[in-house]
């Protein structure tokens, strides 16, 4: 599938979303019981927000100070979805190609974006791992030079580490574990 692909062929047209209305503890529970790591706060089907587990991470760590007994009780009396949410969301039009999302998403520091219409409605997301999965069924050649054949085996091992990882159900402490294997993978390309 080339780079001008509209991305939405590829978005998850329905993702699970939270009103930025409810508390802490609804997107950790929503978080922890789904298979992804990037939960959209929406108002009025509008994006304003974006949290992953690792902000809940960031926030349970600061909160403790070392005592790991806090709650999620604790953390919905002093802290609203508000203050936990990255605000300042890159999103990706619903006009976007499949590049336009692959050049935000290799820049680096996130790995979700979503896809909004013209009234800032959300209308999908995309992530690395959707855009992984679609480079993986592209068909290739074996007359591709051997540094990018070399190149394509080591994703196709980031891929497969990632989704084991994804589907193991694996704890947020677990992740830096994962992050030295993908790593790993890379020097040896």
């Amino acid at each position: 599938m080339p780079l001008s692909t509209p991305i939405v062929q590829i978005i998850d047209r329905d993702p699970v979303t939270i009103d930025a209305s409810k508390k802490v503890s609804d997107a950790a529970r929503i978080l922890s019981a789904g298979r992804f790591h990037h939960l959209p706060v929406v108002t009025d089907q509008r994006l304003v927000g974006m949290i992953s587990p690792v902000d809940l991470f960031k926030l349970s760590v600061s909160v403790m100070d070392g005592d790991k007994s806090a709650s999620l009780d604790f953390l919905d009396k002093h802290y609203q979805l508000d203050d936990v949410m990255q605000k300042d969301v890159i999103s990706v039009s619903h006009r976007a190609t499949v590049g336009d999302a692959a050049r935000l998403l290799s820049a680096g520091g996130f790995h979700a974006v979503p896809v909004i219409d013209a009234d800032e409605h959300l209308v999908g997301i995309v992530t690395t791992t959707d855009l992984i999965e679609l480079m993986l069924k592209a068909p290739t050649h074996s007359d591709l030079p051997a540094s990018v054949q070399q190149r394509m085996q080591v994703l196709e091992q980031v891929f497969s580490a990632a989704q084991s990882y994804l589907l193991s159900g694996m704890a947020i402490t677990e992740h830096e574990e994962l992050e030295r294997r993908i790593e790993a993978a890379r020097r040896a390309a």
